[in-house]
């Protein structure tokens, strides 16, 4: 649905229709001339869920409707990313996605919610919080990291940056590529099904490949925007959470405890048993960790098993 009411068909723009009924379950939003694709469920406080790389919304589909027992759950596809429009003549750094994100709460009529970032989301939420801190009351941290080099060090993706490799590589990638790349950042790879695996290799083959070139070279953001988030995040005045997935090889302790001297009143959550991609490892005792701190209730030590 677009500001003015029309339906988008759930379409990218080769014509091509998205995977299954997940697309079902959400819908198309103009935001400053881009189709950007947004999960939307459940009525109450609004929390705001921001995907990381190479990720989407589709990340969220098992902690959204645990959120949204009692608030409404917000995931958007950010602009290149899942089944969002991928123009290849913008900047796909983080204050440029702030941007649209920003645009979207505007155009949904939401002055205030709660922020949860993963990964490259993360960084979108301190983006906000810089701009406008007192909008976003609530922040989730998970799995990230707030220094340039925890960006820019021995990644998967380093390579990629390169001339010539990283166009190479996206030519030969295929989807069992995409499984294989996948897998060490989970700790229960039984998540990756036949249906997951579609969901996230779709975006691969319908537009993004070029996209994540152009973010990787580009860079995500300037030594001074990371310069400008941790001080943002180190004068937050609202209340924070860091949920974390011990067992992650790229975002590790050291990215934790960073984060933690960031933010030293923050509740901590640590999950020994889930990964880089905690939503997919313990998405319903996620959820229900973010429900219960938007709700300013008592964590329990036992959350729902999975």
């Amino acid at each position: 649905m677009t500001a003015d009411g029309d339906v988008f068909d759930a379409r990218q723009a080769d014509g091509t229709a998205p995977p299954d009924e997940f697309a079902a379950r959400g819908r198309w939003v103009t935001v400053d001339g881009l189709r950007i694709f947004l999960l939307d469920e459940g009525t109450g406080f609004p929390v705001l869920l921001l995907h990381g790389v190479p990720t989407s919304a589709y990340l969220w589909r098992d902690v959204v409707p645990v959120v949204a027992l009692t608030n409404r759950a917000l995931a958007p596809d950010l602009p290149g990313f899942g089944y969002s429009d991928k123009p290849r003549d913008r900047s796909y750094a983080v204050p440029a996605q702030a941007d649209v994100v920003s645009a979207l709460l505007g155009m949904l009529g939401i002055d205030r919610c709660a922020l949860v970032g993963h990964d490259l989301g993360a960084l979108v939420a301190a983006e906000l919080i810089a701009r406008e801190p007192e909008r976003y009351p609530y922040l989730v941290l998970t799995n990230t990291s707030l220094r340039v080099a925890g960006w820019h060090g021995a990644s998967l993706l380093t390579p990629l940056r390169l001339p010539l490799v990283g166009e190479c590589a996206m030519a030969l990638a295929r989807r069992w590529m995409l499984g294989l790349a996948m897998r060490p950042y989970l700790a229960r790879t039984s998540r990756l099904t036949r249906e997951a695996l579609d969901h996230y290799w779709w975006p691969f083959a319908h537009g993004f490949k070029p996209v994540l070139l152009s973010m990787l070279r580009e860079g995500i953001g300037s030594p001074d925007d990371f310069t400008r988030w941790r001080a943002a995040l180190a004068a937050y005045p609202g209340a924070a959470l860091i949920a974390w997935g011990l067992r992650d090889p790229t975002f590790g302790r050291d990215d934790l405890d960073d984060v933690r001297s960031l933010l030293p009143e923050a509740t901590v959550q640590a999950f020994p048993n889930a990964n880089h991609f905690i939503p997919e490892d313990r998405p319903l005792a996620l959820g229900r960790l973010i429900a219960l701190f938007v709700a300013g209730k008592p964590i329990p030590q036992a959350l729902p098993e999975e």
